[in-house]
């Protein structure tokens, strides 16, 4: 490419003098001597790969800034300068990838110059997938948050399920005709890239042409090797180097998505999770996890054995909720994407959740609450076997690991004579749930093939969630009348695409542009919870239930608040039970493992688990709880929240510091670890402490109850 810039530049400045004879003639001299240059030292593969690595940048590039303007919510305060810096950074990645894609290439070309003739469909079912990816990653952005990740490994196993989604709730036909514009465009640049190499003889050249050669493509192959690895650093290109911002958006912007994915399979494959199980001595890191769960009534059992084996301690409220006489009923209803952010009881106006915020009025409702990941499957399993989301574990539900005794409530509500239930709107083979929940105690499920004449029948995930309330009020009054029940509810009407009844049965909300779908199947969510509750409080069933209220996860939304975007984790937490206990706020931090202990602690004394959360309810109500959140997608980013301050950590990562405010007015702090390095440092080894615990009993297979 140097060598034809020289000639070309040559060729406008010799036209531009006066007396072109002389000139011409040594232009000419330089011209021929040059393109012997070239010819010795330049392959024709090396030329064409030179030319393939700038048609790649100019498309990342371009689906960089096409993930910008599908999501420029997010960058209203970032400066020019900051959006173009991401830019920069971001090239690293797309060099990095190319080089992947291209190393293999230039070597296959070299080691057999007749493959050339395959090129042009190789590298067109190459550009094809990165197109593809690219525009459909700008919508996977605007859903999570996040560049491509384990979702999409995830996604892909549900071919049918996800295909539906995708086309009722995304403008397919508008992307295909993109993705056909702008492969035209590549394949006819491509083609005029190809004509040159495949024209090039394959037979006999001069052996100093065949020496300079190969020395060119050495060096150019070592080039490509370092820029595989991000340049000349010392370790290799790392997802943590395009973090140049306090901005969470300008440095998921400077990502590359097939660079994020492909880490997350690496990491699938051989991470070991050494840097989190080793982080320190194993007896330091239990003392340290057993000075965060384990509260002073409880006593430890078979301490040698199990990490946190445990009885539950005696408060007051467990004996209001057993004067009756009567064992109490639980009911644990997760609800699919109740962000805090967009709930009323907790500071939002938008007016979307009028019922849920009536029914807070009247129960126990924690203001700062946390899911332990951002996929419902985590929501589901760090719910009610209170065991944390960990990296390498994050599809626990799925894996072997969960083939053991586990602390889950159904299992140790059996113990005590309860008959167990699983109500919800689609298919239980989806996250492997009634799988994993028959292994841990469930008895019944109750889910899409087992309602008659629904309500109203999403096409893509399963019957509506009044069509699952109204079934579980029936399920809970022939419950009631045989002993004691233990019921889930998992709830799924507000997921994408949001197909909802027609008409509603409420007026419609008015919403940001992009976001009706989102708050009006939010809105059915609550009206249906609302309408279970009128059915339900003119049961018998009732006066003696607890139901414990919470979301599954939250959902992205603007603005981000600290490098985890807390919007994905906060949501609200709500223990209702009008005749058993007392209404009222608390502002300790709770997260989804803490269901499971709360709920035996208020069942009464001397129960045993091995949960890996606190009683809420036998702490101070003054005391600032914490709580220990994982996203989900593959990466081995975890964060400790403690009061109002949150600490991010990775491996190889600095750590980072926040101090965070919730409620109407969201918003975070920059990075406060070099001025405030021993809270981070106190944070840091509480935290690792907790994950190293908890995988190392996970591989122990020490997480259940002893009999």
């Amino acid at each position: 490419m140097f060598v034809y810039c020289v000639l070309v530049g040559g060729n406008v400045w010799a036209d531009s003098c006066t007396d072109k004879g002389i000139i011409m003639d040594k232009f000419s001299t330089i011209k021929t001597r040059l393109s012997v240059l070239q010819r010795q030292l330049v392959s024709p593969e090396a030329l064409f790969v030179g030319k393939m690595y700038l048609l790649m940048m100019v498309l990342f590039a371009a689906q960089r800034l096409f993930l910008l303007m599908h999501n420029f919510h997010l960058a209203e305060n970032l400066s020019l300068v900051t959006i173009l810096q991401a830019f920069w950074v971001g090239a690293r990645f797309d060099l990095a990838i190319a080089s992947y894609l291209l190393v293999p290439l230039l070597l296959a070309l070299i080691v057999c110059p007749r493959l050339r003739q395959f090129l042009p469909a190789v590298l067109g079912l190459i550009l094809g997938i990165i197109i593809f990816a690219g525009l459909a990653e700008a919508e996977f952005y605007r859903e999570f948050e996040s560049r491509y990740n384990g979702l999409v490994l995830e996604y892909i196993s549900h071919p049918l399920t996800v295909g539906g989604m995708l086309w009722d709730g995304y403008p397919v036909i508008r992307y295909l005709l993109y993705w056909a514009a702008i492969m035209a465009v590549c394949m006819f640049v491509l083609r005029g890239f190809l004509r040159p190499l495949l024209i090039a003889p394959l037979g006999w050249i001069a052996v100093r042409d065949k020496l300079g050669r190969t020395i060119g493509n050495t060096v150019l192959l070592v080039l490509m090797v370092f820029a595989l690895r991000g340049g000349f650093n010392h370790e290799p290109l790392r997802w943590g180097d395009a973090f140049f911002s306090q901005n969470p958006f300008a440095n998921h912007l400077a990502l590359n998505g097939l660079f994020t994915l492909g880490r997350t399979g690496w990491d699938k494959i051989y991470s070991k999770q050494k840097v989190w199980a080793q982080a320190m001595p194993a007896p330091q890191a239990l003392e340290l996890t057993r000075n965060l769960v384990v509260d002073q009534p409880e006593a430890l059992i078979q301490p040698q054995q199990y990490p946190l084996l445990r009885a539950t301690g005696d408060n007051s409220l467990n004996l209001k909720v057993t004067a009756n006489g009567k064992p109490v009923n639980v009911v644990v209803i997760l609800l699919e994407s109740f962000a805090g952010r967009m709930v009323g009881a907790l500071g939002s106006s938008a007016g979307i959740t009028p019922e849920f915020d009536e029914i807070a009025e009247h129960g126990v409702l924690f203001e700062r609450a946390f899911s332990n990941g951002t996929h419902t499957h985590q929501g589901v399993y760090a719910s009610l076997t209170s065991f944390p989301n960990v990296p390498g574990y994050e599809y626990l539900m799925k894996m072997m690991e969960a083939n053991q005794e586990m602390s889950s409530l159904p299992e140790l509500l059996k113990k005590r004579h309860y008959q167990s239930i699983f109500l919800y709107n689609g298919e239980f083979s989806w996250d492997n749930k009634e799988g994993f929940f028959r292994q841990h105690g469930m008895e019944r499920f109750i889910g899409l093939d087992q309602y008659q004449n629904p309500y109203y029948r999403d096409p893509v995930w399963g019957v509506s969630d009044l069509d699952v309330f109204r079934r579980a009020n029936e399920e809970f009054r022939q419950l009631a009348t045989q002993g004691p029940f233990f019921a889930t509810i998992l709830t799924l009407s507000n997921h994408s695409p949001f197909n909802l009844p027609d008409p509603l049965p409420f007026t419609r909300l008015a919403a940001p542009a992009g976001q009706e779908g989102r708050y009006n199947a939010m809105r059915f969510a609550d009206w249906s919870l609302g309408e279970f509750f009128r059915l339900a409080k003119q049961e018998d069933y009732f006066a003696n239930t607890l139901f414990v209220l919470t979301g599954d996860h939250g959902f992205a939304s603007a603005p981000m608040v600290t490098g985890m975007n807390l919007s994905r984790f906060n949501v609200p937490l709500l223990f209702y039970a009008p005749e058993l206990l007392d209404p009222q706020r608390r502002s300790t931090i709770a997260s989804q493992v803490d269901i499971e202990p709360t709920i035996l602690g208020l069942l009464g004394p001397g129960i045993v688990h091995q949960s890996w959360g606190r009683n809420l309810f036998a702490v101070d109500k003054d005391d600032a709880g914490y709580a220990i959140i994982k996203p989900s997608g593959g990466e081995e980013r975890v964060a400790y929240i403690a009061d109002d301050y949150l600490l991010e950590l990775a491996p190889k990562e600095k750590p980072r510091l926040y101090k965070y405010q919730l409620g109407a007015q969201p918003q975070s702090s920059d990075d406060l670890y070099a001025t405030d390095k021993p809270r981070a440092e106190s944070m840091k080894k509480s935290l690792q402490g907790y994950i190293e615990t908890a995988i190392l009993a996970l591989r122990a297979r020490t997480i259940g109850v002893a009999e």
